[in-house]
């Protein structure tokens, strides 16, 4: 593991190249690992892992809602969707509220997959981390959480700009 270089006062300038560098790595060997979810024979993608996620979360979804969510083009979306509904692990069903509408819900074969998936995940994740202290772990989970909300509020303002709505 390479330390950064406290460089200034604070060291902040250092610190944010530092973490810049460390979350490239993070998701280039992230992309890297294989996770099959159990007894799959293939293994399940980024772009499924959280369409499945959030169904399984947030409950059944109109595929905007999914595109708003993951701040993706309602084609991209349609074309992912498309995919899982030919795999067998969502379906659509009738919005109760807007009978014109559909929604989108995990199939019984999309939740198996999406529960060993995760399951698979969470292990590799401890593995990695069983080394670590209880308290590194639940300052690490924090400051996790806290850069995610922080990058969701950046790509909120992102996306109400590209909408031309104001901020």
């Amino acid at each position: 593991m390479q330390a950064y270089r406290d460089g200034g006062e604070d060291g902040a300038g250092d610190a944010a190249s530092a973490i810049e560098r460390e979350l490239t790595l993070l998701v280039r060997r992230a992309q890297k690992v294989d996770l099959r979810g159990g007894r799959l024979d293939r293994a399940v993608d980024r772009a499924a892992y959280g369409i499945l996620g959030r169904l399984f979360d947030a409950g059944p979804q109109r595929p905007g809602a999914l595109a708003e969510h993951f701040y993706l083009d309602a084609s991209t979306i349609s074309r992912q969707v498309a995919a899982l509904e030919t795999a067998g692990l969502v379906h659509r069903v009738s919005d109760a509220q807007d009978g014109r509408a559909s929604l989108l819900r995990l199939s019984a074969h999309g939740e198996e997959v999406l529960v060993s998936t995760r399951a698979e995940r969470r292990r590799v994740v401890q593995d990695l981390l069983s080394s670590w202290p209880a308290a590194d772990l639940k300052q690490f989970a924090t400051l996790l959480a806290a850069f995610n909300a922080g990058l969701d509020r950046q790509l909120d303002a992102h996306h109400r700009l590209s909408q031309g709505a104001p901020q």
